[in-house]
Protein backbone atom coordinates (compact mmCIF):
# COMPACT_ATOMS: atom_id res chain seq x y z
CA UNK A 1 0.00 0.00 0.00
CA UNK A 2 1.36 3.40 -0.99
CA UNK A 3 2.18 6.04 1.61
CA UNK A 4 -0.14 9.06 1.35
CA UNK A 5 1.16 12.61 1.74
CA UNK A 6 0.08 13.11 5.36
CA UNK A 7 1.86 9.89 6.36
CA UNK A 8 4.91 10.98 4.35
CA UNK A 9 4.99 14.29 6.26
CA UNK A 10 4.62 12.47 9.60
CA UNK A 11 7.47 10.07 8.81
CA UNK A 12 9.82 12.80 7.61
CA UNK A 13 9.08 15.17 10.51
CA UNK A 14 9.34 12.38 13.06
CA UNK A 15 12.67 11.38 11.57
CA UNK A 16 13.91 14.96 11.77
CA UNK A 17 12.89 15.12 15.42
CA UNK A 18 14.76 11.92 16.18
CA UNK A 19 17.83 13.23 14.36
CA UNK A 20 17.55 16.44 16.37
CA UNK A 21 17.74 14.48 19.65
CA UNK A 22 21.12 13.08 18.63
CA UNK A 23 22.28 16.25 16.89
CA UNK A 24 21.62 18.56 19.82
CA UNK A 25 23.78 16.36 22.01
CA UNK A 26 26.67 16.68 19.55
CA UNK A 27 26.03 20.40 19.03
CA UNK A 28 25.98 21.25 22.74
CA UNK A 29 29.22 19.36 23.25
CA UNK A 30 30.91 21.18 20.34
CA UNK A 31 31.54 18.01 18.35
CA UNK A 32 32.59 18.00 14.66
CA UNK A 33 29.10 17.59 13.21
CA UNK A 34 26.36 19.97 14.33
CA UNK A 35 22.66 19.39 14.91
CA UNK A 36 21.76 20.53 11.40
CA UNK A 37 23.74 17.71 9.81
CA UNK A 38 22.00 15.11 11.93
CA UNK A 39 18.55 16.50 11.20
CA UNK A 40 19.24 16.71 7.46
CA UNK A 41 20.57 13.15 7.28
CA UNK A 42 17.51 11.83 9.14
CA UNK A 43 15.07 13.83 7.01
CA UNK A 44 16.81 12.97 3.76
CA UNK A 45 16.98 9.27 4.54
CA UNK A 46 13.31 9.11 5.51
CA UNK A 47 12.17 11.11 2.49
CA UNK A 48 14.23 9.05 0.05
CA UNK A 49 13.03 5.79 1.57
CA UNK A 50 9.35 6.80 1.51
CA UNK A 51 9.47 8.17 -2.03
CA UNK A 52 11.27 5.04 -3.21
CA UNK A 53 8.63 2.85 -1.56
CA UNK A 54 5.88 4.81 -3.27
CA UNK A 55 7.63 4.56 -6.61
CA UNK A 56 8.14 0.82 -6.21
CA UNK A 57 4.49 0.32 -5.26
CA UNK A 58 3.02 2.71 -7.83
CA UNK A 59 3.08 0.29 -10.72
CA UNK A 60 3.98 3.11 -13.10
CA UNK A 61 6.77 1.10 -14.69
CA UNK A 62 5.35 -0.56 -17.80
CA UNK A 63 8.35 -2.70 -18.67
CA UNK A 64 8.42 -6.00 -16.75
CA UNK A 65 12.16 -6.17 -17.35
CA UNK A 66 12.71 -3.29 -14.91
CA UNK A 67 12.93 -4.50 -11.34
CA UNK A 68 12.42 -1.96 -8.58
CA UNK A 69 14.04 -3.04 -5.33
CA UNK A 70 13.70 -0.46 -2.54
CA UNK A 71 16.28 -2.27 -0.42
CA UNK A 72 18.97 -1.11 -2.83
CA UNK A 73 18.34 2.44 -1.66
CA UNK A 74 19.21 1.37 1.88
CA UNK A 75 22.62 0.28 0.61
CA UNK A 76 23.09 3.65 -1.06
CA UNK A 77 22.06 5.62 2.02
CA UNK A 78 24.38 3.65 4.28
CA UNK A 79 27.32 4.08 1.91
CA UNK A 80 26.65 7.75 1.25
CA UNK A 81 26.41 8.68 4.90
CA UNK A 82 29.69 6.88 5.44
CA UNK A 83 31.34 9.73 3.54
CA UNK A 84 29.89 12.28 5.96
CA UNK A 85 31.14 10.25 8.89
CA UNK A 86 34.60 10.01 7.35
CA UNK A 87 34.69 13.78 7.01
CA UNK A 88 33.96 14.11 10.72
CA UNK A 89 36.94 11.94 11.68
CA UNK A 90 39.57 13.09 9.20
CA UNK A 91 41.11 15.61 11.56
CA UNK A 92 44.12 14.00 13.26
CA UNK A 93 45.18 15.34 16.61
CA UNK A 94 48.74 16.10 17.65
CA UNK A 95 48.97 12.85 19.59
CA UNK A 96 48.28 10.74 16.49
CA UNK A 97 44.75 9.83 17.54
CA UNK A 98 41.70 10.68 15.47
CA UNK A 99 38.89 12.78 16.85
CA UNK A 100 35.26 12.74 15.81
CA UNK A 101 34.90 8.96 15.69
CA UNK A 102 31.70 8.94 17.78
CA UNK A 103 30.19 11.79 15.76
CA UNK A 104 31.02 9.92 12.55
CA UNK A 105 29.41 6.77 13.87
CA UNK A 106 26.43 8.75 15.17
CA UNK A 107 25.72 10.35 11.77
CA UNK A 108 25.80 6.90 10.21
CA UNK A 109 23.40 5.58 12.87
CA UNK A 110 21.06 8.54 12.29
CA UNK A 111 20.76 7.29 8.71
CA UNK A 112 19.25 4.13 10.21
CA UNK A 113 16.72 6.32 12.01
CA UNK A 114 15.72 7.90 8.70
CA UNK A 115 15.45 4.54 6.99
CA UNK A 116 13.30 3.16 9.81
CA UNK A 117 11.01 6.20 9.68
CA UNK A 118 10.79 6.04 5.90
CA UNK A 119 9.67 2.43 6.16
CA UNK A 120 7.09 3.35 8.81
CA UNK A 121 8.88 1.91 11.84
CA UNK A 122 8.47 4.99 14.05
CA UNK A 123 8.67 3.21 17.42
CA UNK A 124 11.86 1.51 16.35
CA UNK A 125 13.29 4.84 15.17
CA UNK A 126 12.48 6.46 18.51
CA UNK A 127 14.19 3.59 20.31
CA UNK A 128 17.27 3.90 18.10
CA UNK A 129 17.40 7.65 18.83
CA UNK A 130 17.26 7.17 22.57
CA UNK A 131 19.81 4.37 22.41
CA UNK A 132 22.26 6.47 20.37
CA UNK A 133 21.80 9.38 22.78
CA UNK A 134 22.46 7.15 25.80
CA UNK A 135 25.50 5.46 24.26
CA UNK A 136 27.05 8.80 23.25
CA UNK A 137 26.53 10.20 26.74
CA UNK A 138 27.87 7.11 28.50
CA UNK A 139 31.05 7.18 26.43
CA UNK A 140 31.45 10.95 26.77
CA UNK A 141 31.07 10.56 30.53
CA UNK A 142 33.63 7.73 30.60
CA UNK A 143 35.99 9.81 28.48
CA UNK A 144 35.72 12.79 30.86
CA UNK A 145 36.22 10.55 33.91
CA UNK A 146 39.23 8.89 32.31
CA UNK A 147 40.92 12.24 31.72
CA UNK A 148 40.75 13.28 35.40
Amino acid sequence: MMVDFSEFVLRVLFSGGCGLVVGLDREIKGKPLGAGAFVLVAIGSAALMTVTLNFALSGTVEDDAIMIDPTRLIQGIVGGIGFLGAGAIMSPRDDGRLKGIRSGAAIWAVGAIGIACGLGFLKEAAFISVLIFVVLNIFDWLHIRGNK
